[in-house]
């Protein structure tokens, strides 16, 4: 379902929820990379992708279908995006 349009682009309930996931995956990738609170952040990123894990076979095809959209919407991060299911152990 659509809610609003943000300068030329659609924006679909839940786009939302999926940014702000990927906002906190992003923080805690490159707190993990430059070794800063590195465990602390490497036990949040487990404790994301088992609860995404958690998730129903078709709870987890919609989530990779809003990934893939909002990484259609964000061409200069489509493929970090796309690859968040597989750096997080989501089957396809």
């Amino acid at each position: 379902m659509t809610t609003h349009i943000e300068e030329g682009e659609v924006v679909t309930r839940g786009d939302e929820v999926v940014r702000a996931l990927l906002a906190a995956i992003a923080a805690l990738d490159d707190l993990v990379a430059v070794g800063h609170d590195s465990h602390i952040a490497l036990n949040a990123l487990e404790e994301i992708a088992h609860e995404l894990g958690s998730m129903e076979p078709e709870e987890r095809r919609r989530f990779i279908e809003r990934l893939d959209r909002v990484a259609a919407q964000e061409p200069d991060r489509a493929a970090w995006i796309g690859g968040i299911p597989d750096a997080l152990g989501l089957d396809r």
